[in-house]
């Protein structure tokens, strides 16, 4: 499903998983979110935002080293970073796959590097650096 679009810029970390917060009352089983941007843009702390929103209590982290973090909120949260493992063929060996076609919600950091493989209706969220706190965050323009 197409979320709609929004354009913001925040003041902080906080601001940043606040809007993933209420990104999450948006989502719906199946869909699959493209986190487009640099190191250090908010992706994580965005995720961060929308587990909380799906009444998630543990700890977020990065999948940077573990590629995929699987977390069980109110929705089952696949997230999953692609910035060390570029290529295609280890991702569909692993499975990556078998995720895009159940009631899991994908969140993926860096899917340029397996755009061949991603499925056409995805969401596209764009994450910049604006100043050392501030983040400009953009859904689907």
């Amino acid at each position: 499903m197409l979320i709609d679009s929004f354009k913001l810029i925040t003041k902080n970390n906080l601001e940043t998983e606040q809007v993933g917060y209420n990104f999450s009352k948006k989502i719906s089983k199946g869909d699959i979110i493209a986190l487009n941007g640099n190191l250090g843009s908010g992706k994580t702390t965005f995720v961060k935002g929308v587990l909380k929103g799906l009444n998630y209590q543990h700890e977020v982290t990065s999948p940077t080293y573990t590629l995929i973090n699987e977390y069980n909120a109110d929705y089952n949260i696949i997230h999953i970073d692609c910035y060390r493992e570029k290529d295609v063929n280890r991702w569909l060996n692993i499975g990556l796959v078998d995720y895009f076609l159940g009631d899991n919600i994908l969140f993926i950091e860096w899917p340029e590097n397996i755009k061949s493989i991603l499925p056409k209706d995805i969401n596209d969220i764009f994450f910049k650096v604006v100043s050392l706190n501030e983040r400009s965050i953009k859904c689907n323009e």
